[in-house]
């Protein structure tokens, strides 16, 4: 495996000397992952999709939220068509503004897509729905479950809204693992880690079953 050299971890662990931290770790670990070659890319991401494929097999009726893969993040796509193709629901989130949490609608390989916040592709034309089951891209984690991501805080303030929260589920590269990122209070953990190193469940909430109806979705659906 591939060793990253990080940022050392701040002294005085302040808001102000994380954040910036974090920053740095943040590009080190994007410049990283852009940098892979290829052949690893895809071994790589290949062994994360068929331990996907096992986690969705055991919840064949969920609705996924998932993400659509930018910036070299593994492409989840083709197992979430088959989980589509044997009876499962997908969905992909759409941003309305900076500071807003997410809203998933539903999803298939027929769906218009149209570039949306940060010019990331969003669903057009399709109905808010709740998920049973979040994945969030990993840019990189801790052995606690909480995530760095892209330092928006779309996931954590998506999960924070919703009246039922759904399992969450952590992909990324094992590369990336960190041994603390100094959680903010607003961070929130993921149930389950994957990544080609295998499947962490982190939480009780990892070994249930959510593919039952009621689901979970932010209160601006459950209200409408």
């Amino acid at each position: 495996m591939t060793r990253i050299i990080l940022p050392n971890p701040p002294e005085k662990p302040d808001d102000i000397a994380v954040s910036g931290w974090r920053k740095a770790v943040r590009k080190q670990l994007l410049a990283w992952r852009s940098q892979m070659d290829l052949k690893c890319y895809a071994q790589r991401s290949a062994a994360i999709c068929a331990k996907l494929a096992d986690i969705l097999s055991v919840r064949p009726n969920a609705t996924i939220g998932f993400y659509w893969p930018i910036q070299n993040e593994i492409d989840l796509r083709p197992v979430i068509s088959d989980h589509i193709e044997h009876g499962g629901k997908a969905a992909l989130p759409i941003v309305s503004g900076k500071d807003q949490p997410m809203v998933f609608h539903d999803w298939t390989q027929q769906t218009e897509m149209v570039p949306g916040f940060a010019r990331i592709p969003e669903p057009v034309g399709t109905k808010a729905v709740p998920i049973h089951v979040m994945i969030a891209p990993l840019v990189g984690f801790d052995g606690r479950g909480y995530r760095l991501g892209y330092g928006g805080g779309f996931f954590d303030r998506t999960l924070a809204a919703m009246a039922v929260r759904p399992l969450v589920i952590g992909v990324g590269f094992e590369a990336t693992r960190i041994a603390d990122i100094f959680p903010h209070e607003y961070d929130i953990p993921v149930d389950i880690i994957l990544t080609e190193a295998g499947i962490r469940p982190l939480s009780e909430k990892a070994n249930g079953d959510f593919s039952r109806a009621e689901g979970a979705s932010p209160p601006c659906f459950l209200s409408s």
